[in-house]
């Protein structure tokens, strides 16, 4: 290969003019904006889901093992303390009706992005039958 032909098999890199360069940073600038979000909704959101699994069983125990509303409602506040969400009694509603046990949660959590401030709403339900199986 002689230096005129490598020369000119570099020369489509050469025309280029920089625009792989500003399509890679670009890219990494929507990968980062991407990550920061994640990183401020992920918390929250896995707390909400992790909430909503564990209320979800403690419905099923409520149902089974004939819990008044004073229990099933500090174990839910319990839960919601291990799972670093603040709730109150407030956002915690509980109701029998036809032989079940019906547990609505709604509450939302504020998260900063740094230029505006969101609020992530989770209402959630859970349901028992009254009873042993």
């Amino acid at each position: 290969m002689t230096a005129a032909s490598a020369h000119s098999a570099y020369r489509p890199f050469k025309r280029a003019e920089g625009k792989g360069t500003l399509g890679c940073f670009f890219f990494l600038l929507a990968a980062g904006i991407v990550g920061f979000i994640g990183v401020s909704v992920g918390p929250a959101y896995y707390a909400g889901k992790s909430l909503e699994t564990d209320v979800k069983t403690e419905a099923s125990r409520a149902g089974a093992h004939f819990y008044d509303d004073e229990t099933i409602m500090r174990n839910i506040l319990d839960l919601a303390r291990r799972n670093e969400v603040r709730i109150t009694r407030e956002n915690v509603k509980i109701d029998r009706f036809a032989g079940q046990i019906f547990i609505t949660i709604e509450y939302s959590v504020p998260v900063d992005l740094l230029v505006t401030e969101k609020k992530l709403d989770f209402k959630f339900k859970a349901s028992s039958f009254i009873g042993r199986l």
